[in-house]
């Protein structure tokens, strides 16, 4: 393929890196709420970053699904991470009462 401008030949491009700061976004969210899940009385305000890492992990698969983001995995990871911190920390509150 040559530029339109000089003529001279373009060099190939090549794969794009990973890119989905979205997708990265939930999985330390994610990453951050497990953590949190076994320090004692504090699993009660994980909530939040559960969820927050959920609702990042689905905008980060939408993306990689439309194509504007390259690494789909890393925000399944953050979206399921995220949802099961949800989970374990909803069982540890229903559990405690």
């Amino acid at each position: 393929m040559l530029d339109p401008f000089t003529d001279a030949p373009i060099p190939p491009q090549g794969d794009r890196p990973p890119e989905n700061g979205i997708g990265i976004t939930a999985l330390v969210l994610g990453l951050i709420a497990f953590a949190l899940l076994w320090v004692p009385m504090l699993y009660l305000f994980t909530w939040p970053v559960g969820l927050l890492a959920v609702v990042f992990g689905a905008i980060g698969l939408n993306r990689a699904r439309t194509g504007l983001a390259t690494n789909r995995s890393t925000a399944a990871g953050g979206f399921f991470s995220g949802l099961g911190a949800l989970v374990v920390m909803a069982l540890a509150v229903l559990i405690t009462l």
